[in-house]
Formats: structure tokens, sequence, C-alpha cells
């Protein structure tokens, strides 16, 4: 999954665009790279619960070389282990959530998971363009933007993980 060139598509793609472009005269851009998007935005879905279909409404597409993706692979398959585990709603069976972040990925049996994982970048996607670059229309406004975001964020993180939680899930792995 992550050992090849990744693509966002459509509206996602034309989001992406948007934001790494520089949205002031000093070149100042919200995510410098797509990758940078691509690493946060999964995150980002699922914390939000957030998923979006791939969209092929128009022919916009924007490009993660396979060789960033290779050379980065060790915070990307976190982030989706990370996704695997947490996911309750997507599988509610522990044990099962251990063998797709750890066993089955890379086999044809991690295709749904794969999928679920690149909906959540998708829906990452969708809520970082509309927290961050909706309604913006000077510098002020997306750092502005930008800011909010990410006390809300923090707001959300800190009120869905709890340092107890992650106890809770560690214990469970140890028996």
């Amino acid at each position: 999954m992550f050992d090849k060139e990744y693509s966002f598509r459509g509206s996602h793609a034309a989001k992406v665009i948007k934001m790494t472009a520089s949205f002031d005269q000093k070149n100042n851009k919200i995510f410098a790279r797509n990758f940078d998007v691509y690493l946060f935005a999964p995150i980002v879905g699922f914390m939000y619960g957030r998923d979006a279909p791939l969209d092929r409404e128009n022919n916009e597409k924007t490009d993660i070389f396979p060789d960033i993706l290779i050379r980065e692979k060790n915070d990307l398959m976190f982030n989706y282990r990370l996704i695997m585990l947490l996911d309750k709603e997507y599988e509610p069976d522990f044990d099962e959530r251990i063998n797709k972040a750890f066993r089955y990925y890379g086999s044809p049996k991690a295709q749904p998971d794969e999928e679920r994982y690149d909906s959540y970048v998708r829906g990452g996607v969708d809520v970082l363009y509309e927290k961050i670059m909706e309604g913006a229309k000077n510098s002020d406004d997306y750092l502005k933007n930008l800011f909010d975001f990410m006390e809300e964020f923090d707001e959300r993180y800190n009120s869905n993980v709890s340092t107890d939680s992650i106890l809770n899930l560690c214990n469970l792995a140890r028996s």
C-alpha cells in the first residue's frame, strides 16, 4: 500500500492542490507537500468520524511519488495500524483489529481495510479543507482558521482519547 505512487483524485485532488499552494505573497502554505496532507489526513478523518468515497467526477489528480512513501513508510504504517486498532465501529472484535493492524496488511484479505484507511484519508482532506481553507480571503483568515482548527483538534483529541483508555488497550493486548 505504501510502496507505490498514491494519487489524490477529483475534488480531493483539487483540495490538496489548494492546501499545498501559497496563500500569500510570502509563499506561505498550509502544507508544504502532498505527502504532509496524506500523513495527517487519515488521523483527522478518523478523529472526526469522516470518510469519503473516491471521487471520479473530474480529472483532477495530484500525486505522491513512491520514493517519498517508501522513505516515510514507518510513519504511514504507524497511522494505518493505529486506525485499525482504534476503529471499533469498523471491527468490534479486539483480536480481529490486531490482525487487521499487524497480520493482514499487504495481503488480499487487507484490501477492505486499506480502502477504509483511504476513505479516512479522503474524509480528512475534506475536514482539513473545510476547517482551514473555506471562507479564508487573506493571510490573517488562513492563520485564524488554522489556529482555530488546531485548538478544536486538541480539544477533541484530549476528550476522545484518555490515558485510561490507552492503558486499557495496552492491558488487553498483554492478556
